[in-house]
């Protein structure tokens, strides 16, 4: 390099490593002014040029080469050569090296503002020389747990699972690489690596990051539910599969079967030996736009891909008929994090689909609860709007008054949305190809956060001239929330099957092994000499069709009233008299259990509107529980006492085991059992305390409980003190059972 030459390049002289004077050049390059640099060590101008993490200036013999910062923070690739003029002054000269590819990466790729649920970083390759990164990198490094407080020109510092990533040298996508922070607390990050090749030996690494932490917990979730997922789904009246990685359907519940019988060939005699390719050759699946779906884009496909549907349209058409479904749709992953298979759920919605294509058709839509708004296809401007429009625009604008504020206005004046750019170019695209374009977004209205769907339909007139785009709006927002407590809904059903099961499969062994039992007898011509033993057999059968029957009508009696179709049928009597006879017909099995009951009334005679059938299944099933959590040689103690509030308070007290304070409220949920010890005295669904509760409330009363864990608990029954207009007497006659009989049924999961 001559003299000349060498004197145009940006350079700074330094005496004793200390700036005394800069070139013309140098401020030019880097950005900084000479009073600036003046005064500085070599080390200080490593630091203001955020190079001291790649080399130290000071140490350089001959040349190297480096990445340095200019004022605005920007890169640029230097050759940095030394000179001595003398003993203690040195020449440090800066010579640029043209890169289009670091600035085609920083152009194109790299960005200051901040991207969104994580961030994008540039380095060098090999080096790893962090040379741009958006506003989240800091706080994306904070979760990661790799802090820096000067990360420009610094080698990147990430956990060894990303770092083994980023060695890879490769263009690739990690999913949900994860990284344990200080706490022990595991986040997950979607990686996705892109290299550039540049100048000379040169290469860019461009890294997103994007954290999937939620993702991963909830796919985790996910996973947990597969286990006995087909118990749940076989009860839903939806048609339901599940498929294998593979799509070969591994469970079709009842709805579905019924659904695909017609169309499958009639060699397959079993659904779980065919796959959805089979299906999707017995019909033909087309979008809500009438155009046939491609198989690898049918429901099952994307799901199985990794998508996850919602409220998607499709409509399955064959010789025999036209169906149009809705499809909801979940992946299923292993324990690895893989997709292991799908679960998708159709439901019929042919009477929906047909109203809303004969809705979008209409012109006169002021009577429609959708909003519709007619505008031109060039400018934007309204021409027509719905009443149902105009009031769901004025809600959000306080400056709208009538709809001569809005006419000629911009559509997009008034529809909010993030990606409006995205959403112009859609419709563009759906005039060319004449295919709706559907729309779906949040805004806030009235404080609430509500879900539309908007279908953009370009109108053509008879010379195919698009004439005006019609935008038809949908709120979905309840099927969105639907969508969400599906799988709240399914996790509560696994709940209620694992709860019943053992109250099913217990009585229905003890009657099976019973008539076993009587077969061989009768095979043998013994009935005589087995005369005790089929006693005892025919008591245990009986015994446990109580115990049967108590449970079905239970469940039934638990949906009567929660659907409040359960009504009273009241009339006066004297509660005391009726808690008396109460008490009488159970002596015989408190007497059996060494246990004495007692009642204690404060007054002889209260009369009050009953539903004596009702109340008698509140107060035996009240006993019955005192019997079953009491041991022998005990005491259970029913009092009845008046309170000043023309209320009358029947308390059942025992000295049992008691329950635990935290558990006071849980034994009035439904298919809960605090005791799950199977090898106890009794058994019992947990439906009885929730059933009687619901019954107490029923008469305008309450039902509450009182406890110590160890000594006991009272239950007591709040119920105020009406009357009826019909008089009736103990045993007003009912349609179901007399008193003897309920107290079987009551009684009957108790084991004597």
């Amino acid at each position: 390099m001559n003299i000349n030459r060498k004197a145009d390049i940006p350079h700074i002289y330094a005496k004793n490593n200390e700036i005394y004077k800069v070139s013309d050049g140098f401020p030019q390059l880097t950005g900084y002014e000479e009073r600036v640099l003046i005064g500085l060590s070599l080390t200080d101008v490593g630091v203001l040029l955020k190079s001291e993490h790649q080399l130290s200036i000071q140490t350089i013999q001959d040349e190297a080469r480096t990445y340095i910062f200019n004022q605005d923070q920007l890169p640029i690739e230097v050759t940095i050569s030394f000179s001595a003029l003398d003993s203690d002054v040195s020449v440090y000269y800066f010579e640029k090296l043209e890169s289009p590819s670091l600035y085609f990466t920083l152009n194109n790729f790299g960005s200051n503002t901040a991207n969104k649920n994580g961030s994008v970083a540039i380095f060098s390759y090999p080096e790893r020389i962090l040379l741009q990164y958006d506003e989240n990198y800091i706080d994306v490094l904070s979760s990661m747990n790799s802090n820096s407080d000067n990360v420009l020109g610094n080698h990147a510092v990430f956990p060894t699972a990303i770092m083994d990533v980023l060695c890879e040298g490769l263009s690739l996508h990690e999913f949900e690489v994860k990284v344990v922070g200080a706490r022990g607390m595991a986040t997950y990050w979607d990686i996705n690596i892109k290299m550039i090749t540049g100048e000379r030996d040169r290469r860019f690494t461009v890294v997103s990051f994007y954290d999937v932490t939620e993702r991963a917990y909830e796919r985790k979730c996910s996973e947990k539910r597969h286990t006995g997922m087909e118990l749940i789904l076989d009860n839903i009246s939806d048609a339901v599969t599940i498929l294998d990685k593979d799509g070969n359907y591994v469970y079709i519940n009842n709805m579905a079967k019924d659904f695909l019988s017609p169309y499958l060939p009639s060699h397959i005699t079993n659904f779980e030996l065919s796959s959805t390719k089979i299906a999707y050759e017995a019909y033909e699946l087309n979008d809500v736009n009438g155009e046939k779906i491609a198989f690898e884009n049918t429901p099952d496909q994307r799901v199985l891909r990794g998508e996850k549907l919602s409220n998607h349209k499709i409509i399955a058409t064959s010789e025999r008929s036209t169906t149009y479904f809705s499809c909801e749709g979940q992946p299923l992953y292993d324990r690895a994090g893989n997709i292991d298979g799908a679960i998708l759920i159709y439901k019929n919605t042919a009477l929906v689909h047909k109203a809303v294509e004969y809705q979008a058709l209409r012109e006169n839509m002021d009577v429609s609860p959708i909003y519709y708004v007619s505008f031109s296809p060039e400018d934007y401007k309204i021409d027509y709007l719905n009443q149902y429009a105009f009031q769901f625009i004025q809600m959000q604008r306080s400056n709208i008054s009538t709809e001569l504020d809005i006419i000629g206005r911009s559509f997009f004046d008034f529809y909010r949305a993030d990606n409006l750019h995205d959403v112009k170019n859609e419709i563009h695209t759906s005039i060319k190809t004449k295919i709706p374009f559907v729309h779906k977004h949040q805004a806030m209205l009235k404080g609430e956060k509500r879900y539309t769907k908007t279908i953009f339909h370009p109108i053509f007139t008879c010379d195919n001239i698009v004439e005006k785009i019609v935008a038809v709006g949908f709120d979905i927002t309840d099927e969105k929330i639907a969508t969400e407590n599906m799988e709240k809904l399914l996790t509560m059903q696994e709940e209620i099957f694992i709860n019943i099961s053992h109250e099913l499969k217990t009585p229905l062994s003890v009657i099976f092994s019973g008539a076993q039992l009587v077969n061989l007898y009768l095979e043998k011509n013994s009935l005589e000499e087995h005369r005790e033993e089929l006693f005892n057999i025919n008591k245990a059968t009986i015994g446990n069709y109580y115990r049967l029957i108590k449970l079905v009508n239970n469940i039934l009696d638990i949906s009567k009233l929660e659907s409040e179709v359960y009504e009273l049928s009241t009339y006066n009597y004297n509660i005391v008299e009726i808690i008396d006879g109460i008490i009488d017909s159970v002596s015989d099995y408190t007497k059996s259990q060494d246990i004495q009951l007692l009642f204690d009334p404060e007054v002889e005679e209260v009369m009050m509107a009953l539903d004596v059938y009702k109340f008698d299944r509140i107060l035996l099933n009240l006993i019955s529980n005192a019997i079953k959590f009491s041991a022998t040689a005990k005491q259970i103690l029913v009092k009845l006492m008046v309170t000043d509030q023309n209320t009358v308070r029947i308390s059942v007290t025992d000295e049992g085991i008691g329950i635990a304070q935290k558990d006071l409220n849980e034994v009035f949920k439904k298919f809960i059992q605090l005791n799950r010890n199977f090898n106890r005295l009794s058994e019992g669904a947990g439906l009885g305390l929730p059933l009687a509760r619901s019954l107490a409330e029923l008469h305008g009363g309450t039902l509450y409980v009182e406890s110590v864990l160890g000594e006991g608990s009272t239950f007591t029954i709040e119920l105020p003190i009406e009357n009826s207009t019909t008089n009736g007497t103990i045993y007003e006659p009912t349609r179901d059972m007399d008193r003897m009989e309920r107290v079987k049924y009551e009684f009957s999961d108790i084991y004597f």
